[in-house]
């Protein structure tokens, strides 16, 4: 295969996976389809799969090309000198929101910020790989680390600390939820706040 030619096969294969990113996010795994994404790419359907085979082939895809997502999140978490710090609490919450808030503020992160919660929150997706291939040895980690930052914790804390606040990052992703309940055109740094909020949960919950 030439160069061009190749280029060519690259930029299609990305383009399936935006639109696929975007429309899982929309609809659900189950509720998009195949020659959805495929409309939505501008492509033929053989073209995705040739690419991707199936649909959970597909859906796998997109986690795994982001992956980058998860391994800075740890990569942050390593870096962190002393997890008995005073301040350790809250570079393990950094370490957890801020590469995946950064995807807010990027056209085509967002839909992948918000697939993520579709997939953390759909019931089905203990039938699909990604949850527990790609976000549970992450977890584990983060848990260990919570465990260090706060040993005084009961029984069942931390993996259960751990879970509130996945559900708190997931949902940030929609920011007109709270455009819709605020009184105040200016509501303050989501960023912030969430780190607050992780953080004063964690030490004081």
């Amino acid at each position: 295969m030439t160069a061009s030619r190749s280029e060519t096969s690259g930029s299609r294969r990305k383009a399936i996976l935006r639109a696929a990113e975007r429309l899982f996010a929309l609809e659900g795994y189950h509720g998009a389809t195949m020659r959805q994404i495929a409309e939505e790419a501008g492509v033929q359907l053989s073209l995705v799969v040739y690419h991707f085979t199936s649909k959970l082939g597909l859906y796998s895809a997109i986690f795994e090309e982001r992956r980058y997502v998860n391994d800075e999140r740890l990569a942050r978490l390593k870096a962190i000198p002393d997890l008995r710090a005073d301040d350790a609490l809250e570079q393990v919450v950094s370490s957890f929101t801020d590469p995946v808030l950064a995807l807010h503020d990027e056209p085509d992160g967002i839909w992948f910020a918000r697939l993520i919660l579709r997939e953390a929150s759909d019931p089905s997706s203990q039938e699909r790989p990604v949850i527990r291939d790609q976000f549970d040895p992450l977890a584990r980690q983060f848990i260990d680390a919570l465990k260090l930052a706060l040993p005084d914790k009961p029984a069942g804390f931390h993996q259960w600390a751990y879970l509130y606040s996945v559900g708190a990052l997931t949902q940030s992703a929609f920011d007109t939820r709270v455009r819709n309940i605020a009184d105040e055109p200016s509501y303050g740094s989501k960023h912030d706040f969430l780190r607050s909020y992780l953080t004063a949960a964690l030490r004081y919950g």
